[in-house]
């Protein structure tokens, strides 16, 4: 596969469906899951939900607390979990579509779910599924690397984590921390916690890895935690060029020196 350099210190592994082409700035060059962001489908499906919602202004950057959440959330019915196995030895339990019917969401997921829209720009970005790629990049860790040695004792951030399954995945295989990023605060208290709750706190998988949730957005994020990331991990993000300079900016100014990140989006043809 191409390698190809720029001017910029920053490691990036650009996964294109199953390809992978790794870069470096220096650059080195349900139950089956949801259909992969189609933004050219959504703007079709919900133009006007669009015109009428989309907006400049965006949340800013906010750091939740899992504890007092969970304090409050209310036992799981195991009939609302699905299980995901990016391999055999390991097993990821995470919240299905059917255990957020009985949930109460803000007004701006309850627009995108009236208007059948899976995205609404810089108001809800998705979260509430688990696209395509979070179970191809997943897998890849497992088909591809030493999943142990790659993320023992690393700094991960699972950046628009949705569900939270890769972040899950790394402290699993023995993250030393693990930091999960989506934009909506429903998302995270009502899926994210709660799956980081079902797989990395029970008495025979209790993790003793540092964990914090944030929510908001990208930039505000980036400008306001000082937290660097051995790995960063994202799947499905890329699809908005509206986000790419956020995204960027991101990776130069959150990875170590020798960090890597891994954009995982699966091309619509």
């Amino acid at each position: 596969l191409p390698v190809s350099h720029y001017t910029c210190s920053l490691n990036v592994q650009f996964c294109i469906c199953l390809i992978m082409f790794k870069f470096s700035f220096q650059v080195e060059a349900e139950e089956q899951p949801s259909q992969e962001k189609d933004t050219k489908s959504n703007k079709q499906n919900s133009s006007e939900n669009e015109k009428r919602t989309e907006t400049d202004e965006v949340y800013p950057c906010e750091e939740l607390s899992v504890e007092t959440v969970l304090a409050e959330a209310r036992a799981v019915n195991p009939e609302v979990i699905s299980n995901f196995s990016p391999s055999p030895e390991c097993s990821i339990e995470y919240l299905n579509h059917l255990a957020l019917l009985e949930e109460t969401f803000t007004d701006d997921i309850v627009t995108a779910e009236q208007d059948h829209s899976d995205l609404v720009p810089n108001r809800y970005e998705g979260g509430l599924k688990v696209w395509e790629c979070t179970f191809d990049l997943g897998k890849f860790f497992f088909e591809s690397e030493d999943p142990k040695t790659l993320f023992c004792g690393k700094k991960v951030l699972d950046l628009g984590c949705g569900a939270g399954i890769l972040g899950i995945e790394a402290l699993l295989l023995g993250a030393s921390s693990v930091h999960f990023q989506d934009y909506n605060k429903d998302v995270l208290t009502k899926t994210t916690m709660v799956n980081y709750d079902l797989n990395c706190r029970s008495e025979d998988n209790a993790s003793v890895s540092t964990v914090k949730f944030f929510s908001g957005d990208w930039g505000s994020f980036t400008d306001n935690f000082d937290e660097k990331y051995d790995l960063i991990l994202t799947s499905e993000t890329i699809y908005s060029t509206g986000n790419y300079g956020k995204l960027l900016e991101l990776f130069d100014r959150k990875l170590e020196t020798d960090g890597i990140t891994y954009p995982f989006h699966k091309l619509t043809t």
